[in-house]
């Protein structure tokens, strides 16, 4: 990374039910990578929760955001936040509150 990279930071994040699929985690990554990339942000990480976490990622993800290190979030789906569709709604207003846009790959 470079500290003249003067392009919006965005993290990523997905919820994962089967951490042990590589080739399916590794498929979802590239695609927000690719998504943030061809957008003009950097995506600085992507953080993934998984059944089996002490921590949950998106506590984590809230953290950093509130911290203001992203104004850009990208996931595959909406669904990665939850399938309900109202508490999608919830979760975005959320971030929004913190002054982060969430795009979604599947947009």
């Amino acid at each position: 990374m470079n500290d003249l990279d003067t392009r919006p930071v965005a993290f990523g994040y997905m919820r994962v039910p089967d951490p042990t699929d590589h080739a399916h985690l590794a498929q979802l990554h590239r695609q927000v990578e690719t998504y943030a990339r061809e957008r003009g942000y950097r995506l600085a990480r992507v953080l993934v929760d998984t059944p089996l976490a002490q921590r949950s990622a998106f506590v984590r993800l809230v953290e950093l955001l509130q911290g203001g290190e992203a104004t850009e979030l990208v996931v595959p789906t909406l669904e990665h936040f939850t399938k309900f569709t109202s508490l999608q709604v919830g979760v975005i207003d959320q971030l929004h509150d913190l002054g982060v846009t969430v795009w979604e790959v599947g947009d």
